[in-house]
């Protein structure tokens, strides 16, 4: 589905056509839930939060301007939700008990077709290793890169998002890849 056929789905939503936004949901339910299960840690708060984004792009629909892609229009709805949820949350002190160490739904699995098993352990510890190392990187950028380097948005589609100028954005991945490189360095890892 492309940028049109966003708009086209869009248009006949706003026509009365709800049930068109379900074609929006399947394109991006993943990548939203990704992005949120990063943030929270917590399987059915992300599932839960997720929905919540949807409900908010579908009620809001109506001030999508089309100055920018649905895309950008809803992740910056995204964003700014897991802000806002992360502040309420943090003004309450409240912690996920379901906090999962170790495994998760969401491994990275990398076919190794020599059928090795000890190449398999180093792979899933390598991998263990950067999530943890992503993990500990500063908010912003732990957040800029998850969304350049994982989920593959454009530098302009980032700034979008985030209201920040290009050349800030251009840093922010720097830097963090520049940490994110050093902190990988110490562990042995590089």
């Amino acid at each position: 589905m492309t940028a049109i056929d966003d708009i086209k789905i869009i248009d006949r939503v706003l026509e009365g056509d709800v049930e068109s936004f379900s074609s929006i949901i399947e394109k991006y339910q993943n990548m939203i839930f990704r992005y949120v299960y990063s943030k929270f840690h917590n399987y059915d708060e992300a599932l839960d939060i997720t929905q919540e984004i949807f409900i908010m792009a579908i009620e809001a629909l109506h001030s999508f301007r089309r100055e920018s892609k649905f895309s950008t229009w809803l992740y910056s709805i995204m964003v700014n939700y897991c802000k806002n949820y992360q502040k309420k949350n943090r003004r309450y002190n409240l912690v996920s008990i379901n906090l999962v160490k170790g495994e998760d739904e969401f491994d990275l699995q990398l076919p190794d077709e020599r059928e090795n098993p000890e190449n398999e352990v180093i792979t899933n510890d390598s991998l263990r290793i950067v999530r943890e190392e992503i993990e500990k990187l500063p908010g912003d950028y732990r957040e800029i890169l998850l969304m350049r380097d994982i989920e593959g948005l454009s530098y302009n589609e980032i700034a979008d998002i985030l209201d920040i100028k290009l050349s800030n954005v251009k840093v922010r991945i720097h830097r963090g890849r520049e940490f994110l490189k050093n902190r990988l360095y110490a562990r042995g890892l590089i």
